[in-house]
């Protein structure tokens, strides 16, 4: 699935803002590339000391980019994850509020169900041809995966 808008969408002012949108179309159509498509797409998508603030075995914690790499590829190896609809999206100078669905199905027993999601997300302007990249995130979703 090719994710090209947003279901309850709120204006792009500036340059920023639409380099921002931009960028998480890009990075949501590389995701759902797979796991491969996905870790190539981070050296574009985040900057080296990027964090990522999610619940892993319930508490909220604070991840490296290597850490959240490393993660993800345990995820891959045992769930599908699609990112679907983009329900809301929000752009304000260099920050962002993003609600989403994303599709799983576990390759382990072929059960699949729908995770709604919810990102904050820090940007840092960079000189073309770098441009926006994620300095920080923080996410929620409705189903935990593990």
């Amino acid at each position: 699935m090719k994710v090209s808008e947003v279901k309850y969408p709120t204006p792009i002012e500036k340059d920023i803002e639409k380099a921002i949108e931009d960028r998480l179309f890009n990075g949501f159509n590389n995701w759902n590339g797979g796991y491969d498509g996905w870790l190539k797409w981070c050296n574009t998508l985040y900057e080296p000391d990027a964090h990522y603030n999610i619940p892993v075995h319930g508490a909220q914690q604070r991840l490296t980019l290597q850490q959240y790499k490393d993660m993800m590829g345990q995820l891959f190896q045992h769930f599908t994850m699609e990112l679907g609809q983009f329900e809301n999206l929000i752009v304000r100078d260099d920050w962002c509020a993003i609600r989403y669905t994303v599709k799983i199905k576990s390759l382990d027993t072929g059960k699949e169900f729908l995770q709604n999601t919810m990102e904050f997300v820090k940007f840092k302007q960079n000189p073309d041809p770098i441009g926006v990249r994620v300095v920080e995130g923080w996410a929620l979703s409705d189903l935990a995966i593990s």
